[in-house]
């Protein structure tokens, strides 16, 4: 259950990359269809992307395998499927669960990976959902279709950043979160958006089973809405162990699909 007030917050968050004209979703707003993009699908790291503190790597590339060298797989849950792209319909059931130690104990980290949300509806689009079972938003990041919105939250917390709706537009972006301390950042196909603001920063709490892309838990792993599933395309996603340099995301963006 999400909470209703809120603080700024800032996130991380990359240029958009493979967003010719085929690059669209199924029902964004000015999107033309068709789930391609430039950069192609599925793929590997480029030479120049981070990896120092990647705590996973996920291409999708048939699989929800952990390509960081971890072992950290993560696991297909309904009819979410993984053939060079991670989908997530618009559903209560579909969503990728990855082990809850690739993100339990963290202070500052990064999330990163190309976005798309194919299903337009005047409701939320959750990202990322963690889980304990004394707080159902211990970690929390989605997308607010009413307000053109981003928002992040740590431990029941509510933080929005600038008012921004490109994600409508049925294409990929790439978008990257970290948290600093009490610090966070967002940007957007490699432009910063808005300004640093304070967020929790305690340590991240999350257990087993309670770490789940694509839906938004009520209880550890269960008590899914339709209306706050992501609706749309996941691909490279990464976690790091550390709070990335602008510069950093900038090599994540410029990353082919």
């Amino acid at each position: 259950m999400r909470v209703t007030h809120f603080v700024l917050l800032t996130a991380v968050a990359a240029a958009a990359h493979g967003c010719g004209s085929d690059g669209g979703g199924s029902a964004g707003t000015g999107g033309t269809g068709g789930t391609g993009g430039t950069g192609g699908s599925g793929g590997g790291a480029g030479p120049n992307v981070p990896t120092e503190g990647l705590r996973g790597f996920l291409s999708f590339s048939g699989d929800a395998s952990d390509q960081s060298g971890n072992g950290d797989d993560g696991t297909l849950l309904g009819g979410a499927t993984a053939s060079g792209e991670l989908l997530v319909g618009n559903n209560a059931i579909d969503m990728l669960m990855i082990p809850s130690s690739v993100m339990d104990g963290l202070g500052d980290f990064t999330f990163a990976a190309w976005l798309r949300i194919d299903t337009l509806r005047n409701e939320g689009h959750e990202v990322i959902s963690g889980a304990n079972a004394a707080e159902d938003n211990a970690l929390i990041f989605w997308y607010r279709e009413t307000t053109d919105e981003w928002v992040v939250g740590v431990n029941n917390g509510a933080s929005a950043f600038a008012t921004d709706a490109t994600i409508e537009d049925g294409r990929w972006h790439h978008v990257a979160l970290t948290r600093s301390g009490t610090n966070a950042l967002l940007y957007l196909d490699g432009l910063q958006l808005g300004e640093a603001v304070d967020v929790d920063g305690a340590i991240l709490d999350i257990d087993p089973g309670g770490l789940v892309f694509g839906q938004d838990q009520d209880e550890v792993g269960g008590s899914f809405d339709a209306g706050e599933s992501w609706a749309g395309a996941m691909d490279n996603l990464r976690i790091y162990d550390r709070a990335l340099s602008a510069e950093e995301v900038g090599l994540l963006a410029a990353e082919a699909r």
